[in-house]
């Protein structure tokens, strides 16, 4: 109602405008942070998760890749696995964990990246295996979202 009625006498919208100048900008302004917040708080809470951890970007691990010496470990389900995964990744869902890597190898000479959709998983995933004694291990930033962001590929 009180939108129709300034909108049909103009000069109620005038004497607002004349009144509050800056109101057309706030208004702009305020749209334009919460659009910025909304796309920049995944990336912020892979951050926060990130902070002072081995984190690396999706080109640092494809990188990576061009050698031998890194282990990709993917620790989502066996459906998502099958739609796609990063070229020679190990596939070891979250829950087996903790069996198949019960004690680090002493002889082992590669790094390990740990990876989900998220990088949830690979956080708890990276404080499980730091506390078994493993070294080496680094976490995927922003997991296989921000891989496919990248348009890195994936292999069937």
């Amino acid at each position: 109602m009180f939108a129709t009625a300034c909108f049909a006498d103009p000069s109620v919208l005038e004497r607002w405008m004349k009144t509050y100048p800056f109101l057309p900008g706030a208004v702009f302004a305020g749209l334009c942070l919460i659009v910025l917040i909304v796309v920049a708080l995944p990336r912020i809470q892979s951050w926060h998760r990130g902070r002072n951890r081995p984190v690396l970007t999706p080109v640092q691990v494809e990188e990576l890749l061009q050698g031998p010496g890194v282990l990709i470990v993917d620790l989502r389900s066996p459906e998502a696995f099958r739609g796609g995964h990063i070229r020679g990744s190990l596939h070891v869902p979250f829950p087996d964990l903790t069996r198949r890597f019960e004690v680090p190898d002493p002889a082992a000479k590669r790094a390990l990246v740990l990876v989900d959709e998220t990088d949830v998983l690979s956080h708890q995933a990276l404080d499980l295996l730091l506390a078994r004694g493993f070294r080496w291990i680094y976490v995927l930033k922003g997991g296989l979202k921000a891989w496919r962001g990248d348009s890195r590929p994936l292999a069937k």
